[in-house]
């Protein structure tokens, strides 16, 4: 297992209470406990990466995002500023880490590679949308990546829910303060049409049937409460996929080994 910091990292063990971070935890755990995951299934392919905005509404809000497999410290620095500049944010790198996770029977896996880092006001509450087009642009790379908006306090949401061109299928599943976005890029080419809706406001329709809870939320809810002070919820997130994904272990290995 390696390591690589950048800047000071405000999410080691014994430093992060009552910072962002660990409220950051503490809305996973919550709103997985509430039944925040349902059985809705993923699309048919592997977790490429896992991409976490927490905010609280002070105007800075956190950035991480983890990868199915071990990237050079270079080019993971160089997406996050490729992301805030998509953006428009001025951001801050906190701390790039690969470390290598173990499965539920003691195994080591591939190496993963996580970043934190925050910016300011990637979140405006106000607009009702959020800002799901420059992560489009900044991982477009990626066949299917996934991305959690977690929303401390009241937002008055009327941003994107679905979309699907050639080029790209978004999928929208909301709970109470979290947005978590499945996002499948089908077409990789320099005219790729990444453009999205920034609101999409909800028509009215007859109402949904209700969803049934996930017994996975269960058991990721109980491992990120235990792992809670051991790194980034992306990276968290991350490590639980590869843990209970069905995918093939062959396949992920030989995933986990592509160039993004």
């Amino acid at each position: 297992m390696s390591s690589s910091a950048v800047g000071k990292d405000e999410s080691a063990p014994g430093g992060c209470l009552h910072t962002p971070m660990c409220l950051m935890w503490l809305a996973l755990v919550v709103c997985l406990l509430a039944g925040a995951t349902t059985a809705q299934e993923s699309p048919n392919v592997p977790l490429q990466a896992t991409i976490v905005v927490f905010s609280t509404n002070t105007g800075e809000d956190r950035v991480t995002f983890a990868f199915n497999r071990a990237v050079p410290e270079k080019e993971a620095v160089e997406r996050f500023h490729r992301l805030m500049k998509f953006g428009g944010w001025q951001g801050k790198l906190l701390r790039v880490r690969t470390e290598s996770p173990r499965t539920e029977a003691g195994n080591t896996l591939p190496p993963l590679t996580d970043v934190i880092g925050r910016a300011q006001q990637v979140i405006d509450r106000n607009s009702g949308g959020l800002p799901v087009e420059p992560f489009l642009r900044a991982f477009s790379d990626l066949d299917y990546f996934e991305l959690y908006f977690f929303v401390q306090g009241d937002m008055p949401f009327q941003g994107l829910r679905e979309w699907s061109t050639p080029d790209l299928q978004i999928r929208l599943i909301q709970t109470p303060g979290v947005y978590r976005y499945q996002v499948r890029i089908l077409r990789h080419a320099p005219d790729v049409d990444l453009r999205v809706p920034f609101l999409q406001p909800v028509q009215q329709t007859t109402a949904e049937p209700e969803r049934k809870e996930s017994a996975s939320g269960w058991r990721i809810a109980g491992w990120a409460l235990i792992s809670a002070a051991l790194g980034t919820l992306a990276y968290l997130i991350m490590r639980w996929a590869m843990r209970h994904s069905s995918v093939p272990a062959s396949v992920k290995r030989h995933e986990s080994t592509r160039e993004g």
